[in-house]
């Protein structure tokens, strides 16, 4: 296809499209609709449900076979592949070469949209390698004359010395080491060799695993179980939610946790700085695995994707027009130009003074349900960075420590590799409706490991189970999944 095909196109297209927001939803025919309609030439009908009532949405859309031109997905679950593969959604692979952004996807984040090996959504922007990972109290370290924890070991004596060693110097038993909560969150695997959520390790036969199952996740619940009964983790974690554990470690208790480059609480951290002044914090760099593997998990590198409707095939001229739209809204404007001066970030928060303000340096948006902002209708308003680290989320905390932890995550990521985790990229049906139990299970039975109230050596048995009751065809399916698309074990 040529790219400039659609040029000289004058065609005013009607483009319907259906999404979902978790909150702020603007009103259907806001300014920044009608900014949208000039710039693109078109009549943009975009309809915007609450997440809780989506899906039974989307359900009812599909199975009308009135769909419109776009579809907002939250995740391509086994609905997204059934319809694809119906002929519910256009193909979309002839079309992405033109348009940079599209273009610029990875192979391994193109792999999950597909159906019948034919491209059938396009994936919304998510940093694939920041995700959570440990965090440490330097000054912690510092005040007790320890070095960073570069293993198991390291980090159990650095969680029980800050556990009965005063290592906040207030002269009161009142930290400790690691900040647990519950559904073993965090889950501590420092590497994807002993992540639970990765398909790292293989059986005998050569099938990869969920390593919630694998003898490496094993050594890390009787590690941890080793730590509970030094009290050297959070006493009732089992029954903690993720507020509540979060303050364990923002009110200064717990040495370790947390931090992510992105989207991080600025008051969080200035409620812990009230508490400690002179805290520091570091990311603590992924251990050496028994393997000689080094390096944490990547993400799927999307979150929410956009199918086109199959009504469009014989429509190649607004099928472009649309794509001109999406890729608009993708395109990366690195963090220095993204000022009232730059014409594009001006018209996407809706015009200086009308749709944002800027103070500080920094873009100040007006709400959502303002329906100002051509940001909040576009299709796709996830710039695609072309690296994570063009990010710079550091350099968007105004609170310095903050600012620095952010600096130093980002640092450590880059210099780290991280597994590609196929479970990502394969479609199984037993993964789409029994994950969420099978996992949960299992994940409660190894609370009731790191807690003493059920023996570790019960986790054959424990496996044996996860396996009878829909573990292995699970397995079985995620593997074929894997054989189809040639996936090998590999990092990025």
């Amino acid at each position: 296809g040529n790219a400039d095909a659609g040029k000289e196109d004058n065609t005013k297209y009607e483009v319907t499209m259906i999404d979902f927001l978790f909150s702020g939803i603007p009103p259907k025919d806001g300014p920044g609709v009608k900014l949208i309609n000039e710039k693109f030439n078109i009549d943009f009908k975009k309809d915007i449900t609450v997440y809780s009532e989506y899906q039974q949405k989307l359900t009812t859309v599909i199975s009308s076979g009135d769909i419109p031109d776009l579809i907002g997905f939250e995740s391509l679950d086994s609905n997204f592949y059934k319809w694809a593969e119906q002929g519910a959604f256009l193909p979309l692979d002839e079309y992405i070469k033109d348009y940079p952004t599209l273009a610029a996807v990875p192979d391994d984040v193109w792999a999950p949209m597909k159906a019948g090996g034919k491209i059938y959504a396009i994936p919304r922007y998510f940093p694939a390698t920041y995700l959570n990972t440990i965090i440490i109290r330097k000054d912690w370290l510092d005040n007790l004359g320890l070095s960073m924890p570069t293993n198991y070991e390291e980090l159990k004596q650095a969680a029980i010395a800050f556990t009965k060693n005063d290592p906040d110097r207030n002269g009161k038993d009142d930290t400790y080491g690691l900040v647990l909560g519950q559904s073993i969150n965090p889950h501590y695997g420092m590497g994807a060799y002993w992540d639970g959520g990765a398909w790292y390790h293989q059986d005998e036969n050569g099938n990869f695993i969920p390593g919630h199952i694998s003898e490496a996740r094993k050594e890390v619940t009787q590690w941890l179980h080793d730590l509970y009964q030094e009290g050297a983790i959070t006493k009732d974690f089992a029954l903690l939610n993720v507020t509540q554990y979060n303050n364990e470690f923002y009110s200064g208790k717990g040495g370790i946790y947390l931090g992510s480059p992105r989207g991080m609480n600025e008051s969080y951290m200035r409620g812990l700085l009230e508490i400690h002044p002179d805290a520091k914090f570091a990311a603590l760099p992924p251990f050496e695995a028994p393997d000689g593997s080094k390096g944490y998990t990547a993400g799927s590198g999307f979150y929410t994707a956009i199918a086109l409707s199959a009504e469009l095939k014989d429509q190649p001229g607004k099928v472009r027009r649309i794509l001109e739209l999406i890729d608009y809204g993708r395109t990366f404007i690195p963090l220095s130009e993204r000022t009232p001066d730059h014409p594009d970030i001006d018209w996407i928060y809706g015009k200086e003074g009308v749709g944002y303000t800027f103070e500080d340096g920094k873009i100040v948006m007006s709400k959502p349900e303002d329906g100002l902002m051509p940001f909040s209708y576009l299709p796709d308003n996830k710039m695609w960075a072309p690296d994570d680290r063009d990010n710079e989320y550091s350099k968007t905390y105004t609170v310095p420590q903050l600012a620095e932890l952010v600096a130093d995550l980002e640092n450590m990521h880059a210099a780290t590799q991280h597994y590609i985790n196929p479970i990502y990229q394969v479609n199984s049906p037993t993964y789409w409706t029994k994950a969420v139990d099978l996992f949960n299970r299992l994940i409660d039975t190894q609370t009731k490991m790191i807690t003493g109230d059920v023996p570790i050596s019960d986790w054959d048995k424990m496996t044996e189970e996860f396996l009878k009751n829909g573990g292995e065809q699970m397995i079985k399916e995620v593997n074929e999944g894997i054989k189809n698309i040639g996936y090998e074990r590999s990092w990025k």
